[in-house]
């Protein structure tokens, strides 16, 4: 017998997208399915349609909130609920505005049932673009783009530092997640998969399905359109925090403040200085050399510290050496003056 998957679908004045959103979960080809919906205080269509679908399907639970409290109540709220109900021995999320393939839980829940490890798990996106309707994200992403991820948990780990590389509206995990008491931040707003994502991959292996099992809607009402900068702040503390844990699991005494080229050089001579495990070593250089892609406003003399430095020849690949000094040199002009450099006098 197929073990029971629960998928969770948090809806907020969605009427244009959401029978259609539904309608995927709804048909996926693995039926043993308990569909609980959360209706976070819609003040249009969205809550008359879940009750449409649940008049012909018995799998689906409503929870409708008397007013809107936001996404991450509204999924701690579904979370909760699934706990308390021991129901599913896998919990699916997406979001009411996204179009699943019909074998979108069968295919991860699939290889999920071969390998006990995997905590959690998901697939690549097909962007679904509406440039007209005045979402900014769709004006650089083009329709019908997939969006794909490193399948290997090891791939995956190594882009916290640095980005989400996470589709939070893919993911399936086991249920022990939540049994657990993990929840969404509720400090983390706009930017709370990113948290609850990286939170996750401390409990278990991280996978992806190599496929676009998911289209991903951009339009203007989504939050990825409305509050990136808002985002883009919150998802910089994250960063900086998986960068630090990182180096402490590493055993590193240097400590990132943010991506400034001198503590990214730091943290490259603690590493020469270091007699690490050969996997351990090949991680923590590819862990400096995003660093030093990555640097805030690196100074306009760093691209000639940098070429000068014989140790930082011998410790990046000659292919990631050159990619480091081009990225360097590139913004030299854009860096700001560096207070290092003035003389005093």
């Amino acid at each position: 017998m197929q073990p029971l998957v629960s998928v969770l679908i948090c809806a907020y004045n969605v009427e244009k997208y959401f029978a259609q959103s539904l309608a995927a979960v709804v048909n996926q080809t693995w039926r043993n399915l308990d569909i609980l919906i959360v209706d976070d205080g819609s003040t249009d269509g969205t809550l008359a349609i879940a009750r449409q679908f649940q008049e012909q399907d018995s799998r689906i639970r409503i929870l409708a909130q008397p007013r809107n409290s936001g996404l991450i109540p509204s999924l701690n709220i579904g979370l909760d609920e699934l706990a308390k109900s021991g129901m599913g021995e896998y919990i699916a999320r997406t979001d009411a505005d996204d179009i699943a393939t019909p074998d979108w839980i069968e295919k991860i829940v699939g290889e999920m049932e071969k390998d006990c490890s995997i905590i959690a798990m998901g697939a690549w996106l097909e962007v679904l673009s509406e440039e007209k309707d005045g979402n900014r994200l769709a004006r650089h992403h083009r329709h019908g783009a997939i969006w794909d991820k490193p399948t290997r948990h090891e791939d995956i780990a190594a882009v916290f530092p640095f980005g989400n590389p996470i589709h939070n509206n893919t993911m399936i995990m086991r249920r022990s997640v939540i049994d657990g008491g993990l929840r969404y931040n509720t400090e983390r707003d706009w930017a709370e998969d990113y948290q609850f994502w990286y939170d996750v991959s401390k409990l278990g292996r991280l996978a992806y399905y190599p496929e676009a099992l998911v289209k991903y809607r951009l339009h203007a009402n989504q939050v990825s359109s409305k509050h990136s900068v808002r985002q883009h702040e919150i998802a910089q503390g994250i960063q900086k925090t998986a960068r630090n844990d990182f180096l402490q699991s590493m055993g590193f005494k240097t400590r990132f403040d943010s991506l400034e080229y001198r503590q990214t050089k730091a943290v490259a001579y603690e590493l020469l200085e270091k007699d690490l495990p050969e996997d351990d070593f090949e991680r923590v250089r590819h862990f400096l050399y995003q660093c030093f892609k990555w640097t805030d406003t690196p100074p306009s003399n760093a691209w000639l510290d940098f070429a000068a430095d014989g140790k930082m020849r011998r410790l990046f690949t000659m292919r990631q050496y050159f990619s480091i000094l081009r990225r360097l040199i590139k913004n030299r002009w854009q860096a700001r003056p560096d207070p290092a450099d003035k003389k005093t006098g």
